[in-house]
């Protein structure tokens, strides 16, 4: 399996320039993952460690929209996400509608109107799709119990970003059994 990133670009054009000079090295995109958080980019397990002002402060990163080709190979692109009306959603739609995985009409209230959206070209509908209402309730908790039972299992770089992505959610939960002491409840307000 391949994984190709554009290495955490911030503008929405740079992110699609990647995207039309490798799109020769997949074969046919049958997946489409995209997000508005960061975070739940993590919780599915996909991030890589930013190492552009050197390794000594690389800090996780995920990519906001992850093309899956047919063989399993992956594209990660940093600046073009969901989950809003502006241009990194407009680039992820703009992407979805010439990969073919619908006309421009159904993508952009897909791609707008929701934090997270998973796309098969061999499903009608979406295999998952979270409104950008469910923003802040229940999911949280358990996307941080999927996250944090990764971050303490596997041997990863632990950073201040990562402890503050932890603490973002940990603040809105109660403590969490196995979390490292300081890193729940109020201790985690005064670290983030």
């Amino acid at each position: 399996m391949m994984i190709l990133t554009d290495g955490g670009q911030d503008a929405t054009t740079e992110s699609l320039r990647f995207w039309r000079e490798n799109r020769h090295r997949f074969g046919t995109f049958v997946e489409a993952r995209a997000y508005l958080s960061e975070d739940d980019v993590i919780v599915d397990g996909r991030r890589f460690a930013n190492t552009s002002h050197g390794p000594q402060y690389a800090w996780p990163q995920s990519p906001k929209l992850v093309l899956i080709d047919d063989s399993g190979n992956e594209l990660w692109l940093t600046a073009c996400c969901a989950g809003y009306d502006g241009s990194g959603s407009g680039g992820t739609q703009d992407i979805l509608v010439e990969e073919g995985f619908g006309t421009a009409e159904q993508i952009r209230p897909l791609v707008t109107d929701h934090l997270v959206l998973v796309l098969r070209k061999d499903r009608d509908q979406p295999v998952e799709a979270v409104p950008s209402a469910l923003r802040g309730n229940d999911r949280d908790r358990r996307n941080l119990d999927r996250w944090l039972s990764r971050l303490w299992s596997e041997p990863r770089i632990h950073t201040d970003k990562a402890l503050r992505t932890a603490s973002r959610w940990l603040r809105r939960s109660d403590p969490l059994e196995g979390a490292p002491s300081g890193m729940h409840g109020i201790e985690a307000e005064g670290a983030a």
